[in-house]
């Protein structure tokens, strides 16, 4: 992992980037890859890590909880976060579906025990991930997207189904 990425973002007062968004752990749902807000930079007091459009954000407490989202803008983020840029040749999507999945999630989540196990960059980078090359990555990029895209209308649509069900539930009674 260590060859595929660097990680050289740095520490800074979110009071120095008042103007960028700030993504804490708590924006990030676990397993899912979906971020669900963002904070204002200018409302945080410890100091945060930097990060650029198309950094992979991962996150470093509890992995087993999965955390992991590519940035689709600039920001800044907790430093629960180790943002990885990845180098050339390298897809960001496809990195963080590869740190999504189950083999790593096991493998980082196996490094720390505890209540509160978090990991280092120097521990997780040393895991070892096959690179396809570049045409490839963005096809399974676009096949895993594909999958996921018809998965999130399966789930509007189940929910529809459940609003409907209670409906016709109260019509009866």
């Amino acid at each position: 992992l260590s060859e595929l990425c660097a990680v050289v973002r740095e520490r800074l007062p979110p009071a120095t980037r008042p103007d960028l968004p700030f993504i804490g752990l708590e924006h990030v749902q676990p397993h899912s890859m979906r971020l669900l807000g963002t904070a204002q930079a200018q409302d945080m007091r410890s100091a945060a890590v930097h990060f650029e459009k198309g950094d992979v954000l991962y996150g470093r407490l509890r992995p087993y909880l999965n955390k992991v989202i590519t940035a689709d803008f600039e920001g800044l983020c907790s430093a629960e976060f180790i943002p990885l840029t990845a180098r050339d040749g390298i897809a960001p999507r496809y990195l963080q579906y590869r740190l999504n999945a189950t083999d790593f999630v096991s493998f980082a989540s196996h490094l720390r025990e505890g209540d509160r196990p978090r990991v280092d960059w120097d521990q997780v980078g040393d895991f070892h991930i096959e690179v396809p090359p570049s045409l490839e990555q963005r096809r399974i990029v676009d096949a895993i997207e594909s999958h996921l895209s018809r998965l999130d209308e399966a789930e509007r649509a189940l929910g529809r189904v459940r609003c409907n069900l209670e409906r016709f539930r109260a019509a009866v009674l």
